[in-house]
């Protein structure tokens, strides 16, 4: 009975640590612990940044415009314990003043990045463009009056901070936005582009009152010196006494080019 009783401990035993070996693989206790083969590190991580513009409707009413970069979950900290999970929220203040808002973004690892810009809400007409980034759908703002605008979205090149772009290829494709402005006042749009580096020019721009057609600005675009990264490029001009609203035209001219991240501030 005792050999018995021996041989049957021993056989126990082996048993168990068979199993202990086959166990440890197939559950998931090592499983961040023990790479994939040929898998790599993740050395590109998140960076936090936003934009943001005021309602040309309520001036206490703040759009946000996420430019975060490798980053798909958004934590915004409004102040006063309002927070956002949407990408690009609005947030209403109670007024004007200078306000810390801060967004924390992250990717899929958990990685996060963090960051803090006063927001400044004034009492008077912030002149801002509708989907600045052209990431928008349906492209509506910029169809200016003939319906949505038939620019081609494009990721190549890549373009600056996280925004789309907008190709414009051929004679049916522009890009045409009316917004409200200040008379009397000085402007300055700038926004990026990269065009094919043969032609006339990357497309005309017009710049003009939105209800009386009297020009601001008229001039061709010119050409980058070369059409695998994007180049800032930025205009002035001053509005008429009278002036209420301001016409943004950029019409195709021979030449495939490419449009981003567009703004807009006053001067003066």
């Amino acid at each position: 009975m005792k050999n018995k009783a021996k041989f049957f401990r021993k056989i126990t035993l082996v048993f168990m640590t068979a199993i202990f070996s086959v166990s440890c693989v197939g559950t998931d206790l090592f499983r961040d612990d023990l790479p994939d083969t040929g898998s790599k590190a993740d050395t590109v991580f998140p960076e936090a940044n936003f934009d943001y513009t005021a309602d040309q409707d309520d001036f206490r009413v703040i759009n946000f415009t996420d430019l975060s970069t490798e980053a798909n979950t958004y934590t915004w900290d409004f102040g006063g314990g309002a927070t956002s999970t949407d990408r690009d929220p609005t947030h209403t203040f109670a007024g004007e003043g200078t306000f810390p808002v801060t967004l924390v973004a992250s990717d899929a690892n958990g990685e996060t990045s963090s960051i803090t810009l006063d927001v400044v809400v004034v009492d008077e007409l912030v002149a801002a463009f509708q989907c600045p980034d052209f990431l928008c759908d349906p492209r509506t703002p910029w169809g200016g009056g003939r319906g949505t605008s038939t620019y081609s979205a494009s990721s190549s090149p890549t373009p600056p901070e996280g925004n789309g772009a907008a190709k414009i290829s051929s004679s049916s494709q522009f890009l045409d936005q009316t917004i409200r402005v200040v008379a009397g006042a000085q402007y300055r749009i700038t926004f990026w582009y990269v065009s094919k580096t043969t032609g006339s020019s990357a497309g005309q721009l017009l710049i003009e009152d939105g209800d009386t057609g009297v020009d601001f600005l008229s001039e061709d675009v010119p050409l980058t010196s070369q059409s695998t990264a994007y180049v800032e490029y930025s205009v002035s001009f001053a509005t008429g006494d009278d002036t209420e609203n301001m016409r943004f035209n950029i019409e195709y001219d021979g030449t495939e080019c490419r449009y981003s991240k567009i703004s807009i501030e006053r001067l003066d």
